[in-house]
């Protein structure tokens, strides 16, 4: 079984409005609410390609409760773990003549270390954990060691352990040696300390992270396509050309795409072509709706995969 795991989670409130005017009423032409958070996306997104997993993660308060009945009642195995604090908020507002769209990101709630070790025990006690994905920001009262010491937890149930995170998180987890990662372009700069454009520059830097123990780094590039590196194997999946909607979510959509054919016994190709019409399906939508299985079917056909040296 796959876990997902996010620390973070959002409510998101997703608006449309014609077009802000200063001093006068706006009103709301459409509005929806999504369960939201990196790992969360990508238990939405194994669900939407016909997969099933497991999301672990923080809630608390009315809004947690709306977020879980959110994910049950879109069929999503869930298993939180409550706290005291409300979870988080965030306001998406689109702009409908303009086509601008403003994220409004709450902070969260501060979690205790009581909580965490609660967390942290209900995931020991879990025994049938094949693939462990843990994404996303951390909430307050929660250091960057917690990734790390919960890598050592999914090793330590035999499960594939694939880390998205960015900045001090990332880089304390790397020496625990998750089995893959997952940053874009940027996240993947902030580990390097240098900046990373060209497929070079993303093998050089992919190389040295299979030299600390990382199997698999799948790099997000943007227009560009998605890059997969092993130690002795490297491609990469270039979409076609697409009219973006929203851009949020494709990263989790790919790693979700990714993580679900590889628990399947795909091929590294086919894990990455995957992944690609995942994201690629996903900027189709608008706000924070995630791909649709119809466009990622549609989308495989067209990725073109590239193998590098």
């Amino acid at each position: 079984m796959i876990y997902t795991l996010t620390l973070n989670p959002a409510l998101d409130r997703s608006i449309v409005i014609k077009r802000f005017v200063e001093d006068d009423t706006i009103r709301v032409v459409e509005e929806q609410y999504y369960a939201a958070g990196k790992g969360i996306d990508v238990s939405r997104v194994i669900k939407e390609l016909g997969g099933q997993s497991v999301s672990l993660g923080f809630v608390g308060g009315y809004h947690g409760l709306h977020l879980e009945g959110l994910l049950i009642n879109a069929g999503v195995m869930t298993n939180f773990t409550r706290i005291a604090g409300e979870t988080r908020t965030n306001l998406i507002i689109k702009e409908q003549d303009t086509g601008v769209q403003y994220i409004i990101s709450a902070a969260g709630p501060e979690v205790s270390a009581a909580e965490i070790g609660e967390l942290y025990n209900q995931i020991l006690s879990i025994h049938n954990m094949d693939y462990f994905v843990m994404s996303g920001s951390l909430p307050k009262g929660v250091t960057p060691n917690l990734y790390a010491q919960l890598i050592l937890a999914g090793k330590r149930k035999n499960a594939v352990v694939f880390l998205d995170t960015d900045g001090k998180a990332l880089k304390d987890s790397i020496d625990y040696q998750p089995d893959g990662i997952k940053p874009n372009k940027h996240e993947l700069s902030r580990l390097m300390e240098r900046d990373i454009e060209k497929d070079q520059d993303v093998i050089w830097a992919s190389d040295i992270l299979h030299k600390k123990g990382i199997r698999y780094v799948l790099t997000s590039m943007g227009k560009e396509g998605i890059f997969l590196s092993t130690e002795d194997y490297k491609i990469k999946a270039i979409p076609p050309e697409i009219e973006t909607d929203s851009t949020v979510g494709a990263g989790d959509s790919a790693l979700a795409g990714f993580i679900l054919s590889l628990s399947q016994g795909k091929d590294l190709k086919e894990c990455l072509r995957v992944a690609c019409a995942a994201g690629t399906a996903t900027v189709l939508t608008p706000g924070t709706e995630l791909c649709h299985r119809e466009d990622v079917e549609r989308l495989k056909g067209q990725i073109q995969i590239v193998e590098l040296s």
